[in-house]
């Protein structure tokens, strides 16, 4: 079986494509498609805050075909799923029953594999740690990307008025094209935004964003950090909240996997988005698992708009 190694932590010019034992679970997955993003960056540097022995198979997302089932499960041998699980860059992966999800009709395997970490992260950014409602504004940064275009279309169906910032013309465009009302390009996009608003989604970081970002927002107006794609983790003066009455947020989309019920209830709300056509992965470049190690350098670079995805087909 061929996957995708991490044999040292020296980023993403070193992973091979090597032949592996087929992996040995309950539940295994034949992977149709796989997701590439930011964390499996960082787990070729070593900076991923879950570290694991090396060599090590890469990947997190994936969508396919259920080829192993347990007996009773909840899975049975050719259901369609999505799956969070490690070593998901692999033609076939012993899959986390808890993390795994039956794959909406409306959606293809290359969207199936877009859709678990981006849109949790968007939901649990948006309405749980955000708590958006109907008519209120937020500024997202990078807007085109995989966490970013999913915030946008969460951010829609929940009834909220959208802002993209955007580094690229070409990204602009697919901003807007995801329904976001206004798109701002550029680093001087804080010197573009009319007037401040209520909440700011950043999956991007850095210190010159986040000082701008605390700027731009209304009293009492929240930043909700999911990441820090940019490579920079920026710092939070104190001091400064206290004087502008303005809250930051952490995010991550374990929030909603915690307990059972609240999981359910996400991925329900996400299944009637994706049939309803408020949500649909923006998929980017699509590359052959020959390939990996391109993916990885032009997510490095913030080349890439939408979700990039590898297709083992």
């Amino acid at each position: 079986m061929r996957a995708v190694q991490v044999v040292e932590e020296s980023g993403p010019e070193e992973v091979v494509l090597a032949d592996v034992p087929e992996p040995d679970g309950d539940l295994v997955v034949q992977v149709r498609a796989a997701g590439v993003s930011f964390p499996d960056l960082l787990m070729t540097q070593g900076k991923y805050q879950v570290r694991q022995q090396l060599p090590f198979t890469l990947g997190w997302e994936a969508a396919g075909d259920v080829v192993k089932a347990p007996p009773g499960g909840e899975f049975s041998v050719g259901d369609r799923v999505m799956t969070l699980t490690f070593g998901a860059h692999a033609e076939r992966v012993a899959a986390v029953a808890e993390t795994t999800f039956r794959l909406p009709d409306a959606l293809d395997y290359r969207q199936g594999a877009a859709l678990p970490l981006n849109y949790l992260t968007a939901l649990a950014a948006v309405q749980r740690r955000g708590a958006l409602p109907p008519g209120e504004t937020v500024l997202v940064h990078g807007a085109a990307g995989g966490v970013g275009s999913a915030c946008i279309q969460v951010a829609k169906a929940l009834g909220g008025q959208v802002i993209g910032c955007v580094s690229t013309d070409e990204k602009a465009r697919a901003a807007e094209d995801l329904g976001a009302d206004v798109v701002l390009v550029g680093e001087n996009w804080h010197a573009q935004l009319e007037t401040p608003v209520a909440m700011i989604v950043d999956p991007v970081g850095g210190e010159n964003r986040f000082r701008h970002s605390l700027r731009s927002l209304l009293p009492e107006g929240r930043i909700v950090v999911v990441g820090f794609a940019g490579g920079e983790i920026p710092t939070v003066s104190v001091n400064r909240l206290l004087m502008r009455n303005v809250d930051v947020r952490g995010c991550s989309f374990g929030v909603l996997a915690v307990d059972p019920a609240v999981r359910g209830e996400a991925l329900a709300l996400l299944e009637d988005l994706a049939g309803n056509g408020a949500i649909s992965p923006l998929i980017g470049t699509v590359y052959p698992l020959d390939d990996i190690g391109l993916a990885l350098s032009d997510l490095a670079a913030r080349r890439a708009v939408g979700k990039v995805i590898v297709d083992m087909n």
